[in-house]
């Protein structure tokens, strides 16, 4: 099945970000001891191998495996290498991005690309790790400035000060107005909320290399993808995709089995792989699940021993499996594969749902199968709620939905005057007064216009007792305001 041409557009745009990220997170673990760096070039390269082999870039996937064959080495000599392995790890870098770039079934011109993996063979030949472990070179390091990366902790820890940037920017005049602009965009940019949309679109893409990997084993496959529609953030849409990713070739590769192995134990000859997608109360609740061999906890057990991962005299492992094959490099697989075999997988997968605030777990049986399930918190990113007019303060007030609007005065109702809250003036001056209540607390909003109910997105999202988050009402942004925490 050739891939369609927006499949195609879709992996070259992803395909580069990712690149971009390994290449800042090298420079990184090259000029300092970063675990998170190190761990993100094998779970993106290994991620980035298995999408260039679904959307039929042969030439980048087989650039990916050769790379995992210097990143290992690397990994093991604690990213002390030399200048010459340095260069041929960005070499391949700008090899894959070239590639990435070109048109398929075209071939690029001056690219020697066997050549170049005889190159990384060299290498790897004659740099081999360090027998002790990982160690760090005592002379100097090779330096350069990685590129920033907001975990979603950091950016929790930031959003009180992205709101008062936007709110310094959006009363400021002038020339300062202009200068702070770059400061609030820099900002917003960098932990502001990204929507993304979740469907089927974006998961059932993968049937196609689901299938194209089955042919290439020998194997029948019937894959079904169930997706519903649900608004998440663009991590946990990235988060998704490479877990499904991961999850449906594992299922391939590792569970189901041949057409005559099928047949001696009474199945029918396609294996069945089915992925669902749906919203579970306030959760997003992902499942793939497929009919073949299962998890072989013998042999993870094993594998586990030999490692010092589990004592010898373990017999069971219970639901310990799951920790166990989720363990970064671990792998029951001899030797590793162009498909998979590096123990990469999985911990990629698990990693990026924890990321992103979810939970991975599952369930095998001998013979009959293994399900995945993938729970998400929904991120309320969109609201409806009563936007104010206030005066002096240079952008919309809104209110959610859990305020409703009062049809009379309410004596002794809490003031709520936000220009003088925010510094925006130094003395109340008062205005038109319109009453809300959330059944606990009642307030009177200083307003120069009628509230108008609207529906608002949420851009810079900051947790309770804060009084304010930045919101979007189509272009224009403004605050939400939360009266019950306002002087807290």
């Amino acid at each position: 099945m050739i891939p369609s041409e927006d499949l195609v557009d879709q992996f070259r745009g992803v395909a580069l970000q990712r690149l971009d990220r390994v290449e800042a997170a090298w420079a990184a673990v090259l000029s300092s001891v970063d675990d998170h760096a190190a761990v993100l070039i094998h779970r993106e390269i290994h991620t980035l191998k298995g999408e260039s082999r679904m959307v039929g870039f042969s030439d980048v996937n087989l650039v990916c495996h050769k790379l995992e064959d210097l990143l290992e080495v690397a990994r093991a000599r604690g990213y002390a290498v030399d200048e010459d392995f340095d260069l041929a790890v960005n070499m391949a870098f700008r090899f894959m991005a070239m590639l990435v770039r070109k048109k398929v079934g075209s071939q690029l011109r001056g690219i020697d690309l066997p050549g170049f993996v005889k190159q990384i063979e060299g290498i790897l030949a004659e740099t081999k790790p360090t027998p002790r472990g990982p160690q760090r070179a005592t002379g100097p390091l090779l330096v350069r400035r990685a590129a920033p990366r907001v975990s979603i902790p950091m950016r929790a820890y930031l959003a009180p000060g992205a709101v008062d940037a936007f709110v310094e920017y959006a009363a400021a005049r002038g020339a300062r107005r202009d200068r702070l602009r770059v400061s609030w965009h820099a900002v917003r940019d960098l932990i502001g909320n990204q929507r993304a949309v979740i469907g089927a679109g974006q998961l059932a893409k993968h049937k196609s290399g689901a299938l194209a990997l089955a042919r290439e084993l020998g194997k029948q496959v019937d894959a079904t993808f169930d997706v519903g529609t649900a608004e998440v953030t663009a991590e946990m849409l990235d988060a998704i995709d490479a877990a499904v990713l991961h999850l449906v070739r594992n299922a391939v590769d590792h569970g189901i089995e041949a057409p005559d192995e099928r047949a001696r134990v009474g199945k029918p000859p396609a294996g069945k792989i089915r992925v669902r997608c749906g919203m579970v109360a306030e959760w997003l609740e992902l499942v793939i699940e497929d009919d073949g061999r299962g998890v072989s906890l013998a042999a993870v057990r094993e594998r586990a021993v030999a490692l010092g991962l589990v004592a010898s005299d373990v017999v069971e492992l219970g639901e310990r499996w799951l920790d166990l094959v989720c363990q970064p490099g671990f792998t029951t697989r001899a030797e590793a594969s162009d498909i998979s075999g590096r123990g990469v997988g999985l911990d990629a997968v698990r990693a990026g749902i924890m990321e992103v605030g979810g939970t991975l777990t599952a369930r095998t049986a001998d013979g009959a199968g293994t399900a995945w399930t993938i729970r998400l918190p929904l991120p309320e990113l969109t609201l409806q709620g009563h936007v104010f007019r206030v005066a002096f303060v240079p952008f919309p007030l809104v209110l959610d939905g859990s305020w409703k609007l009062c049809a009379a005065p309410v004596d002794g109702a809490s003031v709520v005057d936000v220009a003088l809250a925010l510094g925006l003036v130094e003395e109340s001056v008062g205005g038109p007064t319109h009453y809300l209540t959330n059944g606990t607390m009642t307030v009177a909003m200083l307003s120069d216009r009628a509230a108008a109910t609207v529906q608002a997105r949420r851009l810079v999202t900051v947790a309770a007792p804060s009084p304010y988050e930045v919101i979007t009402l189509d272009t224009v942004e403004g605050l939400l305001v939360h009266p019950q925490h306002l002087g807290k």
